[in-house]
């Protein structure tokens, strides 16, 4: 079996990360994955610090970059023979969609090559009808929680879509005070401080903006030496005003901005506190990684989170946007012994996230698709 992986390139997030899962699994059942990148940038740099082959297509335009349905069918149309000939030479039998760009440029051309289109859901789709398209070009849908099912178009049938949680590494562990020794001499942390963190993309809906507010708040009615590290990339334009958010609310010199780091998993585990403000996340990746590092957790309730976290039993939820309740929760997390949290929280990590299981429920579907 040879299974196509096409990524765009220029981001690394968690859908790379369980792909990466994904792959070595797979490898150890001897099937071949392929990997295709569209740019070169993060993701390139990732896959050559970790030895991982992949093949570069220049395409000019793929479709999804704008939403004009004239542009959409232009880049579809700019880029089929090319990829049909990629599909057909290398004699891929599923292509393995996990990006909106990817899944609108690659569906049609696997289509047309015999081969099968496994499309890949793992952020919410929008309730524009156009989206019923999808149905007619893949063969089969995977999303990652109910939040995402639930988003899916009417007219793709239960028969053609199956929900799959993201795999971990869940053996992959460090300890903590190494970890925090670690980030302390790498970013210039004070040692004395309760370390709150975020990581993610930097984006607005992740809302990192009314973290800071929170942050703001928490620092003047506390008593304790807080300080709280961001650790990932965006856009330079919201950045920017983030820091000027930081500097406002006088906060700026208790606020780390780390950009980005390639050991997510230590990162997490040096936090006290991991902190995830987004009320909309499909999955919530990083809630699972610090469930793995036992680093207690406060979310956003909301999206995937919800499905994540057993309030009160697995880590604790805040009312989004709710800043008394984000301030009290707090109080909560840092006031008390959470011992017995993480280590439940470790134990649900562990048994439904892990690769293994992962890599047989996707194993499953493969062989339903080519009917093996």
């Amino acid at each position: 079996m040879r299974v196509l992986f096409p990524f765009v390139g220029d981001s690394v997030g968690g859908s790379h990360r369980s792909i990466l899962e994904l792959h070595y699994a797979l490898k150890e059942k001897n099937i071949t994955s392929i990997f295709v990148l569209h740019e070169i940038g993060p993701l390139s740099e990732l896959f050559d610090s970790l030895n991982v082959e992949y093949k570069y297509i220049y395409t000019r335009y793929l479709a999804g970059e704008s939403p004009s349905l004239l542009k959409i069918a232009f880049s579809i149309a700019a880029n089929f023979i090319k990829l049909s000939r990629f599909i057909r030479k290398n004699r891929i039998d599923i292509v393995h969609g996990n990006d909106l760009r990817v899944n609108l440029t690659w569906s049609l051309p696997t289509k047309f090559s015999n081969s099968v289109y496994l499309w890949h859901q793992r952020s919410l789709m929008s309730p524009s009808v156009l989206w019923n398209a999808s149905a007619v070009l893949a063969d089969y849908f995977i999303t990652i929680s109910k939040y995402v099912d639930q988003s899916l178009p009417g007219n793709i049938s239960r028969i053609k879509r199956t929900l799959i949680l993201n795999p971990f590494n869940t053996k992959d562990t460090y300890d903590r005070i190494t970890s925090r020794k670690w980030l302390n001499m790498c970013y210039k942390i004070p040692e004395d401080v309760i370390l709150l963190g975020y990581i993610g993309r930097l984006v607005e809906w992740k809302n990192v903006d009314f973290l800071i507010k929170c942050f703001s708040k928490y620092t003047d009615e506390s008593d304790l030496h807080l300080h709280l590290i961001i650790v990932g990339t965006g856009k330079n334009k919201y950045i920017e005003i983030l820091k000027e958010l930081a500097c406002k609310a006088s906060v700026r010199n208790t606020i780390t901005f780390a950009g980005f780091n390639s050991e997510p998993n230590k990162v997490i585990s040096a936090f006290d506190l991991m902190i995830a403000p987004s009320n909309q996340e499909p999955f919530g990746r990083t809630l699972v990684e610090a469930m793995i590092q036992k680093t207690p957790i406060l979310a956003a309730k909301g999206g995937g989170h919800s499905e994540i976290i057993n309030h009160g039993v697995t880590g604790r939820l805040y009312n989004h946007y709710d800043m008394k309740d984000f301030t009290d929760q707090c109080n909560i997390c840092l006031g008390t012994d959470n011992l017995e949290i993480v280590n439940q929280a470790n134990f649900v990590a562990s048994s439904r996230y892990s690769s293994c299981q992962h890599v047989e429920s996707i194993m499953h579907v493969y062989k339903k698709l080519l009917a093996i």
